[in-house]
């Protein structure tokens, strides 16, 4: 390893870029850090400790320095001090990197000698951009002190002016290539230096530079000018007191510098820090710094602060059906409604001003926060959630698509609901998730009973991850006869869950959550493969000649190309015939992205798979989805057969059902047959087909009697 070291250390005057000293026990850390400064062009060398760091400086002084504060075997700080000693240490930029920012650290640092620190953890992204502002700034300060010669040769390079202040005589000389560039007359006097200073900064910037003159400080400021033509420019002057050569005349001696391009990089790097690409929002980071800026405010005036956390409903079946690019509009069109929608004083105040207020941000995805600051009562947040609400909600025209959106907001306040972000946020997000569960498209205040509910859902997602993979769901399967013979035509497979703990759980217990935060998915693969394993060892033993599988495809946001794909691997895998197989799905489902469903479903029907309408007359119900979807089969809601003898329709309603089914060709299965009477009117109706607690309960394979597939050998 040393070797590798010093031959780097012996090549490093062939090297073109600028050279960083890398000081750091840590591999790991050196490792990214290394990584990410050569890919912005400089060079790097690494040393692990104090002792190699103070060696490789000398054999080859870099031209900037990082240095960990915390090392084993010398501290940065004495490290520091160390270089700062050493032929050429005097000037180089030595940052030091640590993730203590106490002020006792920080003035420990620069009373080592220290040029900056950074903190850690470092943002990588911005690493290789502050790098260059350091070796910069550092080219430009050490030109001034070390050569003053160099400094002038540039100053025609660079458009930069050096000017000198006798401070006993108020003499002024400003020596500039391009006066006018730095808003300044070339006959220039020191009252000149400040004419064309931004009003708003004028007065400020002149006390400052006169104040550190009188005490004989060292100053650096930058501030605005407007020049002849009407732009805007960002100007640097730094400058320092020194002895005169004549009778030891007091002089001020200080560079000034456009530095406008160097201003914007710098907003350039802030904004790719701390802004959201996308939308122009906030993100995450600047949510956090805001949050610590409004809190002493909040504080001292007794107000409260509210957090509001939106998520929009169903936002992935725009990016599903329309391609992210329509959601990526989507997500503009909310940033500005947001923007809009809170009040003038609801805003973030700009950088420099003493009252900021509220601060909208995009946290990632579809979801967006406020803080909103100076609330008074509750009433003043839920009118700010109702007025979001109503600003969402308006119709979207996209890709020739008149599009509705919905939101879901929760809310958390301050005091009340947490004294710290990470607790409020995690309060709006359990609030939010309230609000969905109460059917979305509304906003609820955080509760503590929420984090009850939220707790018991964290719970059963692990709950039902475990138990897929430990084999704890089993089938069961509810058979299906003719209307007619009474013969088995058919089961239908039902998940159950049989728990170590509490024994069997029925589907309404898990299904619904596992709808929401979409384990459905895997649950529908899970079922399709143990039902069509199960169908082919019944048709291996001659047991379920002309019977079928039916099974439900259930859950939000279905991807029927995978979906199909799966039907298509299964078949396969298993061996099971495809006219065994029937796939059953509600109309809710098929709705959620039609065009899909029907080219995918095509595919399935061609091969001899049914498809059935689940719990037709429900949902979404319209005559026009019978002709739009290849469907087989029309399974009438058990709803309508429990209404047969209930209701004065009931009986001229399901007629209709069945009669408009018969009219499109499919076949009839009515769910949900409890009684002789409901059998007996679903007969004299031509109804195909039977299913029901009256002919059987859902039994599990091995209860499943022989007796029953038997027959249909028959």
């Amino acid at each position: 390893m040393t070797f590798i070291k010093d031959t780097a250390a012996e090549s490093l005057a062939q090297q073109s870029s600028p050279l960083v000293l890398l000081i750091d026990d840590d591999p790991a850390i050196r490792l990214q850090i290394r990584f990410t400064l050569e890919n912005t062009g400089l060079t790097v060398i690494e040393a692990g400790g104090g002792e190699e760091a103070i060696a490789l400086f000398r054999r080859s002084p870099p031209d900037l320095v990082l240095l960990d504060v915390v090392m084993a075997d010398m501290d940065g700080f004495t490290v520091c001090s160390i270089l700062r000693t050493l032929p050429g240490g005097s000037h180089t930029p030595v940052v030091m990197v640590t993730a203590m920012e106490d002020p006792t650290t920080i003035v420990q640092a620069f009373d080592a000698g220290a040029t900056d620190f950074i903190s850690k953890p470092l943002n990588l992204l911005i690493l290789g951009y502050r790098a260059r502002y350091w070796l910069r700034s550092g080219t430009t300060l050490n030109e001034l002190k070390v050569n003053q010669k160099r400094l002038f040769k540039a100053q025609d390079l660079a458009r930069m002016g050096h000017w000198e202040r006798d401070l006993d005589n108020d003499f002024f000389q400003l020596t500039c290539p391009s006066p006018d560039s730095l808003g300044l007359p070339s006959l220039c006097d020191y009252d000149a230096l400040f004419d064309r200073i931004h009003p708003s900064e004028q007065e400020a910037v002149r006390s400052q530079i006169d104040t550190a003159c009188a005490q004989g400080q060292p100053f650096s400021v930058h501030y605005r000018i407007t020049l002849a033509d009407g732009s805007e420019h960002t100007i640097l002057n730094q400058g320092e007191v020194v002895r005169g050569s004549t009778h030891q005349r007091r002089l001020a001696v200080g560079i000034i510098q456009d530095i406008t391009a160097l201003k914007q990089a710098e907003d350039q790097i802030r904004y790719l820090a701390f802004y959201d690409n996308l939308t122009g929002l906030a993100n995450r980071s600047l949510f956090r710094e805001h949050w610590s800026k409004v809190l002493p405010q909040t504080r001292r005036s007794g107000k409260r602060l509210a957090v509001l956390f939106i998520d929009l409903d169903h936002f992935k079946r725009i990016n599903d059906t329309l391609g992210h690019p329509c959601g990526d509009k989507v997500l503009i069109t909310v940033a500005d409604r947001l923007k809009a929608t809170l009040r003038q004083s609801d805003i973030i105040a700009r950088s420099g001003e003493e009252q900021p207020t509220s601060l909208i941000s995009r946290v990632g995805g579809d979801e967006f926060t406020i803080l909103a600051a100076d609330i008074t009562t509750p009433d003043h947040i839920a009118n700010l959630a109702e007025r979001i609400i109503k600003a969402i909600i308006e119709p979207l025209q996209l890709e020739n698509q008149l599009i509705t959106l919905t939101a879901s907001i929760g809310i958390s306040v301050f005091p009340e609901d947490g004294r710290d972000i990470d607790t409020l946020l995690k309060n709006a997000d359990t609030a939010m998730y309230e609000a969905k569960s109460l059917g979305r498209n509304n906003y609820q205040f955080f509760q503590a009973a929420m984090n009850d509910a939220a707790k018991a859902r964290f719970h059963m997602s692990n709950r039902l991850r475990n138990a897929l993979e430990h084999g704890e769901f089993v089938l069961y399967y509810q058979p299906q006869f003719t209307t007619e013979s009474g013969r088995l035509v058919g089961v239908e497979a039902l998940i159950r869950w049989q728990d170590p703990n509490l024994g069997m759980i029925s589907p309404d217990q898990f299904l619904p959550f596992a709808e929401e935060n979409g384990f459905i998915h895997q649950i529908n693969d899970w079922v399709l493969r143990e039902a069509c394993s199960q169908a082919q060892r019944w048709v291996a033993s001659g047991l379920f000649t002309g019977c079928r599988m039916g099974i439900n495809i259930s859950g939000h946001n279905i991807n029927f190309k995978r979906l199909v794909a799966t039907i298509f691997e299964i078949l396969e895998s298993t061996g099971l015939d495809p006219h065994h197989l029937e796939v059953e799905l509600t109309e809710r489902v098929m709705m959620e992205n039609p065009d899909e469903a029907c080219r995918m479903l095509d595919l399935l029907k061609e091969t001899g798979v049914s498809i059935a309408i689940d719990d037709f007359g429900t949902g979404y119900s319209a005559l026009s989805h019978l002709q739009l979807f290849p469907l087989s089969t029309l399974k009438i809601d058990k709803s309508f057969v429990h209404n047969l003898h209930t209701t004065e329709n009931g009986h001229a309603l399901l007629q209709s059902i069945i009669g408009i089914a018969k009219s499109f060709n499919l076949k009839v299965v009515a769910e949900g047959v409890e009684t002789e009477d409901q059998r007996t009117a679903l007969g004299a109706m031509a109804c195909d087909e039977l299913q029901g607690f009256l002919l059987s309960r859902p039994v599990p394979q091995d209860k499943l009697k022989e007796q029953l597939l038997a027959d249909n050998r028959q």
